[in-house]
C-alpha cells in the first residue's frame, strides 16, 4: 500500500531508516511516562494540526494516505521529530504522564498489536485481490503464474562448484532428498491443478505448493542470480576487510544452515522463504568472491516512483541527498558488521539502505526517476511460471469471481467502517484516544492506571489542539515541553547575534530571508506571520493580494500549465484568510536538501 502523500516526505523517507519494530519503554526504578503530543498546523494536509503518543523512543500516531485509509503509524522519536520538527516546520508541544512500568509496557504492547491486526486485515484483502486476479486470468486464458523471489535467479543450469549448495544440502539431508521431495511436491501440485480444472478456487494453497516446486527446481539446477540480481557496488563503498570477509562468510553459513531448516519443515509456505535465502546466500558468495559487499536489489514491481524537479536537486541539495543516503547506507553496513544476534534484520536493513543510496545515486541531467522504498522492505522480485496442464471450467472460474467479488466488496466495506476518514468522528485526534482507551476493559480500570478518563466524543476532542488541553486537564500532564519550528529557533539564534530590528526586517518576508527558499508545495506568500500576532491580520492582507496577484498570472498561464499557477494562487488566498482573524496556518518548509548548518 504505498503510503506517501508528498514530496519532501517521500524524500524523509528515502534518507531516513525506517524501522522494524519501536524501541523499547526506558526503563527506569520507579516511574516511566508516555508523552501526549500537539503538532501545530502548516500548509497542506496539516491545517488543521496533528497528534500523537510517544512511548519510549517510538511514536504512535494516525494518517490519512492517498488510498482513503486511515490507519495507525509507528516512527522513532528521531525520525518523526525530524519530519515535523524540521522538514514540515511546525512546532511540537509535549505533555508527560507517569505511569508505572508495567502500564506503560502494557499500553506500548496494545498498540503493536493494534498495528499487527491493521497489517493482518490489509494483507487478507490484498491475498483476495491477488487471488481474484489470478483466476480472471485463468478465465482470459493465461496459465502463468507468479512466483515470488523467482525473478531473482536464471532459468539455466549452471556449473557445480565445491562450495555448492546442493551438495552442502544433500550431505546434509541425504543424497536423494531434493530429487525426492520435489517429485512428493509435484503430486500434490498434480492434485490442486486437478481439483481447480473442476471449480475449486485456487486460495494461497495452490502458489504455495507452486513456489515450494520452483525452489526445489532452483537447488537442483544449481541455478544462478541474474545479472541484474545485485545492486553493485557503490563508487565510495569500501571493499570488504579480512574481519568483514569472515563474518559475511559466517552469515553465508548460516542461511546455508537455514535452508536446510526449511527444507526440514512442513511450513506450508517454505517456498518463498527458500528462494529468497538461497539468493540472499548466492548474494553473499558473491561478495565474498568480488570483495565488495553486494546485495539483492528490493525493488518491486509497482514500486512507487517520483521525479526530481529543478527545486529539488539544484544549488547542491542532490549532492546533499546522495551524501547522506550514502552515509545511512555505510552505518547499516557497520551495524551489520556488529550485530550479533539478530543478523538477518541487520542484513536486511543493511539491503534497503544500500538500495535506497544506489537509487538516487543514478539521478544525473537525464534521468530523474527515483524508485522509493518507504520501509524496510524483504526481496521478492517474482518469476512467472507456466502452467500448462490449468484448464478449468470457464462457468466455475465465473462462478469463483463472482465469490471473490462478494468477498472483496465485504472486506472493503469493513475496511471504510475500521479504517475510513471523518473530520469529525475518526481523526488523528478521536483515534488516538480511542485506541489508548481500548488498552482497557472499562473506564474505571483505565481511570485507575491513568489516573483520568477521556471519551473521543467529549466536547471538542476532535480538534486537535483542543484534544491536547483536554488530554493535559484530563490526565494531570506533567512536564510540558515545547520544541519551537525551525525557522523560529534559527530565527530566535539571529535575535541574539544581530539588531531585532534588522532581523525582522529581513526575516519577516520570503523576498530577504536568509532562512527560508520559497518552495512552491508552500504556495504563494509575502509574509511570515507565525511570529507577528499583531500585525497578522495586516500581514494577512497583504498576503492576500500576493495570492491574488499570483492568481492573475495563472490565469494568464492556464494554455501553458494546466491550471498549475492558478491553483497554487488560490490554496495560497485559502491559507492567508485566518491571518486576517489573527490565525496563523502557513509556515513554510524546507526540503531535505537544506541543511541546517548552512543558513
Amino acid at each position: 500500500m504505498p503510503r506517501l502523500l508528498c514530496l519532501p516526505v517521500l524524500l524523509f523517507f528515502l534518507w531516513l531508516p525506517s524501522q522494524l519494530a519501536a524501541a523499547e519503554v526506558t526503563k527506569q526504578p520507579d516511574k516511566v511516562s508516555i508523552d501526549f503530543l500537539y503538532i501545530n498546523a502548516n500548509a497542506g494536509e496539516a491545517a488543521g494540526g496533528h497528534t500523537a503518543l510517544r512511548l519510549g523512543d517510538a511514536v504512535f500516531h494516525y494518517q490519512f494516505f492517498p488510498d482513503s485509509t486511515f490507519l495507525l503509524v509507528r516512527e522513532p522519536w528521531d525520525s518523526f521529530r525530524f519530519l515535523y520538527n524540521d522538514l514540515h516546520n511546525r512546532s511540537i508541544a509535549i505533555a508527560a504522564l507517569p505511569l508505572d512500568l508495567s502500564a506503560a509496557i502494557q499500553i506500548r504492547n496494545h498498540f503493536a498489536e493494534l498495528l499487527a491486526a491493521q497489517e493482518q486485515f490489509f494483507n487478507a484483502l490484498e491475498q483476495l485481490r491477488q487471488e481474484k486476479r489470478f483466476v480472471e486470468s485463468l478465465l482470459a486464458g493465461k496459465t502463468d503464474v507468479a512466483v515470488d523471489c523467482l525473478g531473482f535467479f536464471t532459468n539455466t543450469w549452471r556449473a557445480v562448484s565445491p562450495s555448492d549448495l546442493p551438495r552442502y544440502i544433500e550431505k546434509t539431508l541425504g543424497a536423494d532428498f531434493l530429487e525426492f521431495t520435489l517429485k512428493e511436491v509435484e503430486g500434490e501440485l498434480y492434485k490442486a491443478v486437478a481439483a481447480m480444472n473442476q471449480g475449486r478456487r485456487p486460495g494461497n494453497g495452490f502458489q504455495e505448493i507452486l513456489a515450494l516446486r520452483e525452489a526445489l527446481r532452483v537447488l537442483l539446477d544449481n541455478r544462478a542470480l541474474t545479472d541484474d540480481a545485485l545492486i553493485p557496488a557503490m563508487d565510495k563503498e569500501v571493499s570488504l576487510n579480512v574481519s568483514e570477509r569472515e563474518i559475511l562468510k559466517a552469515f553465508g553459513d548460516h542461511l546455508a544452515e537455514s535452508l536446510v531448516e526449511l527444507l526440514r519443515s512442513r511450513r506450508p509456505d517454505r517456498g518463498t522463504a527458500i528462494l529468497l535465502q538461497t539468493a540472499r546466500f548466492l548474494a553473499v558468495q558473491s561478495s565474498l568472491e568480488k570483495g565488495q559487499m553486494l546485495t539483492l536489489d528490493p525493488f518491486f514491481a509497482d514500486v512507487r516512483e517520483v521525479k526530481l524537479s529543478d527545486e529539488d536537486i539544484e544549488g547542491g541539495r542532490l549532492r546533499i541527498l546522495q551524501e547522506g543516503l550514502l552515509e545511512q547506507s555505510e552505518k547499516r553496513r557497520e551495524l551489520f558488521f556488529k550485530e550479533g544476534r539478530h543478523l538477518e534484520i541487520a542484513y536486511t536493513l543493511m539491503e534497503t539502505g544500500r538500495a535506497r543510496a544506489w537509487e538516487l545515486e543514478q539521478v544525473n541531467g537525464g534521468q530523474r526517476r527515483v524508485r522509493l522504498l518507504t520501509k524496510v522492505t524483504l526481496p521478492t522480485r517474482s518469476g512467472n511460471v507456466t502452467v500448462d496442464t490449468l484448464h478449468p471450467d470457464p462457468d466455475g472460474v465465473k462462478e469463483n469471481i463472482q465469490i471473490l467479488e462478494e468477498e472483496i466488496a465485504e472486506k472493503q466495506k469493513k475496511s471504510e467502517k475500521l479504517y475510513g476518514y471523518n473530520l469529525f468522528t475518526r481523526n488523528c485526534a478521536t483515534e488516538l484516544i480511542r485506541s489508548l482507551n481500548s488498552t482497557f476493559t472499562d473506564s474505571e480500570s483505565g481511570k485507575n492506571v491513568l489516573g483520568g478518563w477521556m471519551e473521543p466524543d467529549s466536547g471538542f476532542a476532535f480538534i486537535p489542539f483542543l484534544f491536547y488541553e483536554q488530554s493535559v486537564k484530563a490526565f494531570s500532564l506533567q512536564d510540558e515541553q515545547f520544541l519551537q519550528a525551525r525557522r523560529l529557533r534559527n530565527l530566535e539564534t539571529l535575535y541574539a547575534e544581530e539588531n531585532d530590528l534588522v532581523v525582522w526586517l529581513r526575516e519577516s518576508n520570503t523576498v530577504s530571508s536568509t532562512l527560508y527558499q520559497p518552495r512552491s508545495k508552500d504556495t504563494p506568500f509575502l509574509f511570515f506571520t507565525d511570529d507577528s500576532l499583531l500585525l497578522r491580520p495586516l500581514l494577512g492582507l497583504v498576503n492576500v493580494a500576493y495570492g491574488i496577484a499570483h492568481g492573475v498570472a495563472g490565469l494568464a498561464m492556464l494554455p501553458l500549465d494546466g491550471r498549475e499557477n492558478l491553483n497554487q494562487a488560490l490554496r495560497g488566498i485559502f491559507y492567508s484568510l485566518p491571518e486576517l482573524t489573527f490565525g496563523n496556518i502557513r509556515k513554510g518548509s524546507y526540503s531535505m536538501g537544506e541543511s541546517e548548518n548552512r543558513l
